[in-house]
């Protein structure tokens, strides 16, 4: 006695399967401007749920992924980056462009 096995049957893997979709983009620093729309993709690139925007900024021919945005009480932005190599933070108000505050190695 056979049993039929149909042919659409799909393992776990591949019904958890999703096309990539990811939004990748690079900026550099100096193009920086903390809108809405910049500070939402830097918040949504450091999640490690989020799969859909990735913002990586380059800074002295070094590519940084974020690590951090907050807002701070006086309603500064503090950006921390980081690299295999290096650290950075920036700081920037709304509407206005990021300064570099610090930069150090990682060791």
């Amino acid at each position: 006695m056979k049993t039929k096995v149909p042919h659409n049957v799909l393992t776990i893997a591949e019904m958890t399967k999703r096309k990539n979709r990811i939004c990748a983009e690079s900026i550099d620093i100096d193009n920086i401007i903390l809108t809405d729309e910049v500070i939402r993709k830097l918040r949504l690139s450091k999640s490690m749920f989020n799969k859909t925007t990735y913002v990586q900024i380059m800074c002295g021919g070094v590519r940084y992924n974020v690590e951090g945005v907050d807002r701070m009480k006086n309603g500064k932005y503090r950006i921390t980056l980081i690299s295999p190599s290096f650290y950075a933070t920036l700081f920037g108000y709304k509407d206005e462009p990021v300064k570099l505050a610090k930069l150090a190695a990682i060791s």
